[in-house]
């Protein structure tokens, strides 16, 4: 009996094979596609997550009640690309930026002030550029000098007198003292110090705390 039947059972058992290895190829396409899937639509997922991270350190600087009254703006245009001396914001006028702002990073490292503003975009002067002019006061010493920019990948420290203690890697911070600059902001670090016998005052040279660009996000504040 089973002899008349054997192109059925042939049929049957050839089905039931197929089915397996068809189930098979169907699992190692799913499994294969996924990283295909994952590359095209969380391409930026790493992106997104260092952004966010980057967010919640700015949210906290509130929480902290360091800065109480903040915009965070998108970095658009650099001039030029490194120690930059002009940088472009996604913010102006509509957004409540203010001509003389300060510009700082999320770690309160100083950028530069806002120095023109349009309706939805906004120019920073950074402390790279040559209209940099800066009051500041060393850690250590407690004492008080300008900073001026024109000196990438340097600022220069002036009017710190020949006989000074200060010496390489003391903190320099805003003093306070400067009409748009409140007090404590950090700068840099001093770098290297020159003493020429012909002047009253050590030639300092300082090297800032965004050097190298790494922000993409400034906060903007008064």
């Amino acid at each position: 009996m089973l002899w008349r039947f054997r192109k059925e059972l042939i049929f049957l058992i050839l089905l039931f094979f197929s089915f397996i290895i068809e189930k098979r190829t169907l699992n190692i396409r799913k499994n294969k596609s996924l990283p295909q899937i994952k590359n095209q639509y969380f391409f930026n997922y790493d992106e997104i997550i260092e952004e966010n991270k980057r967010l919640r350190e700015i949210l906290n600087l509130k929480e902290k009640k360091i800065i109480s009254k903040f915009n965070v703006a998108e970095v658009i245009g650099i001039s030029p690309y490194i120690f930059p001396g002009e940088i472009i914001i996604n913010k102006g006028i509509k957004d409540g930026i203010k001509k003389n702002m300060i510009a700082v990073t999320k770690d309160l490292f100083l950028i530069g002030k806002v120095e023109e503003i349009m309706d939805n975009y906004s120019k920073i002067i950074s402390i790279f550029n040559k209209k940099t002019r800066i009051s500041v006061i060393v850690s250590s010493t407690k004492e008080i000098g300008i900073i001026e920019g024109g000196y990438a990948p340097f600022v220069l420290l002036k009017y710190i007198p020949y006989d000074s203690k200060i010496k390489i890697g003391d903190d320099i911070y805003t003093s306070g003292f400067s009409e748009y600059y409140f007090y404590g902001i950090k700068i840099g670090k001093v770098y290297k110090i020159e003493r020429n016998r012909d002047s009253l005052f050590l030639k300092i040279w300082v090297k800032p705390y965004v050097s190298s660009l790494g922000f993409k996000e400034v906060i903007i504040c008064e």
